[in-house]
């Protein structure tokens, strides 16, 4: 059980850097794509309704795919996503990249949080609450991690 809920605090941590990774350098990139902050929150947005839909189709995916495969799926998506954002694509793409993001964590999450519910029978509370500050952990280092490379001109890693 011990090995289990280490996995899940390190993808809670894992998704809460993925969270706040296009908030974080959100200024450097609408600088870099010549955009104001309207288009960055229409963006934010995306990548929100993604990870709403990744919560919400998790326990359809589940049932088609098992909770591996499922897993498996949004990790990948979730990567690849990722990735794409490194690599700077046209504007337009990132509309099809955040939500794509969104969804992999969304699905990410949910599926962690239900095995851990599921598996840990006895202070099942204070194993979510790892999982939570784990993800705090994360969303609040990423900004740290994210100004750190700006200031060196490596934005586009974080």
């Amino acid at each position: 059980m011990k090995k289990l809920l280490w996995i899940g605090c390190l993808s809670y941590f894992l998704i809460g850097l993925a969270h706040v990774v296009l908030g974080s350098i959100l200024p450097v990139a609408l600088e870099h794509y010549g955009k104001d902050y309207s288009q960055g929150g229409t963006l934010i947005f995306a990548q929100f309704a993604g990870f709403l839909g990744g919560v919400l189709l998790s326990p359809w995916l589940n049932r088609r795919f098992g909770k591996r495969g499922g897993l498996l799926i949004a990790t990948a998506l979730l990567c690849i996503a990722e990735l794409s954002y490194m690599l700077l694509p046209p504007w337009g793409w990132m509309f099809v990249i955040a939500p794509a993001a969104g969804f992999g964590f969304g699905m990410v999450e949910a599926v962690i949080g239900t095995i851990i519910i599921a598996a840990i029978k006895d202070n099942t509370a204070v194993a979510m609450s790892r999982l939570e500050v784990l993800f705090g952990i994360g969303a609040m280092v990423m900004p740290l991690i994210a100004s750190g490379l700006i200031a060196a001109g490596y934005w586009r890693l974080s």
